[in-house]
């Protein structure tokens, strides 16, 4: 009786983890984070994983949007890809925006992006991005995301 009186406390704590899909960071003081849902399209050799907005099935705003290029990383299941880091043609391999009516670019410090699992067409995916961003400078944006792959 006295072993199960213990172990009410610590299932209750086990379940009480962070949600799969979330936004937060200290951007959240200038631009808010609400979203209703998370989608990850994977068009070529890019990658975005979506926040978005939504009334019905409709789409509001992307509350934040990230898109990486993963052509040449293999596996990328299990990397930390750097978003900052340089490809071939001299940009940066990830950028970081949010669309509303207009489109507003975060300019990255640092920034990486990592995938539990590939992010292929139909596969269920989980992962994290984390972000230092240039401007606002200093605020950091973070997410975790859980959701199917997409391919238009």
């Amino acid at each position: 009786m006295r072993a199960a009186l213990l172990l009410v406390p610590f299932l209750f704590l086990a379940s009480c983890g962070d949600p799969p899909n979330r936004l937060y960071g200290s951007v959240s003081q200038v631009f808010s984070l609400n979203f209703d849902k998370v989608q990850a399209i994977r068009v070529g050799d890019e990658v975005s994983v979506e926040y978005l907005r939504t009334s019905g099935q409709t789409v509001l705003a992307k509350t934040v949007k990230v898109t990486v290029s993963i052509g040449d990383i293999q596996p990328v299941a299990g990397t930390d890809v750097d978003l900052t880091a340089p490809q071939a043609n001299g940009l940066p391999r990830g950028t970081v925006q949010r669309v509303e009516s207009t489109t507003t670019d975060f300019p990255l410090q640092v920034g990486k992006i990592h995938f539990d699992q590939e992010p292929v067409a139909n596969a269920n995916i989980t992962g994290l991005f984390r972000t230092t961003l240039a401007d606002p400078a200093g605020r950091t944006l973070n997410g975790d995301f859980q959701t199917k792959v997409e391919a238009p």
